[in-house]
């Protein structure tokens, strides 16, 4: 069986969107049978996350978060994971696929785990964009601004669960990436223009390391 860790902080309006929007990653994971580690609020933590990592040894990690180029935050922004680790505790990283959506690990982070044994690292190596509605801060999920940046983002881990090599699932974004330009710029002009330059950001910006054929 398949076991996959998911961090969910939810301290601040960054970490809420992305951890409710998560919802739809959570979903399918659970409708295909993978055994599904969360780490909500609190609970995200570095001493949860070390321990879920060393006790069950997941297959797939996907860490939401606050993050710089050599770190990757959990709940209040306590670092979960660092280059730092990796001197000690290659098994942090070791024989698993890792997807990190913060802004800036891809380009410090994600060269040490693929050194630490990560069999692939996907991540952002400048800042990952989220456009959002200030009046639907409190309904992440209601809130169409950010819906595309999310639901691009998604379709990585979501592809990766089903089964999907790292590079076909990154395709998979990049095919979604492509509908929702489309979708805005036949149905809201102004606010394609104000979104589609940053989720066009996030394409570039992304960084995938390591085998792009491996699978979970």
């Amino acid at each position: 069986m398949t076991i996959f860790l998911i961090t969910l902080p939810e301290h601040d309006d960054i970490t809420d969107y992305c951890s409710k929007w998560s919802g739809e990653i959570l979903k399918i994971a659970e409708q295909l049978g993978h055994d599904t580690k969360k780490l909500k609020g609190s609970e995200a933590n570095r001493k949860n996350f070390e321990g879920r990592i060393i006790t069950h040894k997941p297959h797939f990690v996907m860490l939401n978060g606050h993050g710089d180029s050599k770190s990757v935050n959990g709940h209040a922004d306590e670092i979960i994971l660092s280059c730092d680790e990796f001197v000690h505790n290659e098994e942090l990283s070791k024989d698993r696929i890792l997807y990190i959506r913060a802004c800036g690990c891809g380009s410090e982070l994600g060269p040490a785990c693929i050194k630490a044994g990560c069999k692939a690292f996907v991540g952002y190596k400048k800042d990952f964009a989220i456009i959002k509605s200030k009046s639907k801060v409190s309904r992440p999920l209601d809130d169409k601004c950010a819906e595309p940046f999310l639901e691009v983002s998604n379709q990585i881990p979501i592809a990766i669960l089903k089964g999907t090599t790292v590079g076909e699932a990154v395709g998979k974004a990049d095919m979604k990436l492509e509908k929702e330009i489309q979708r805005l710029m036949t149905h809201d002009t102004f606010l394609a223009l104000h979104l589609i330059p940053w989720l066009l950001w996030n394409q570039k910006v992304r960084i995938v390391l390591g085998d792009n054929a491996a699978t979970i």
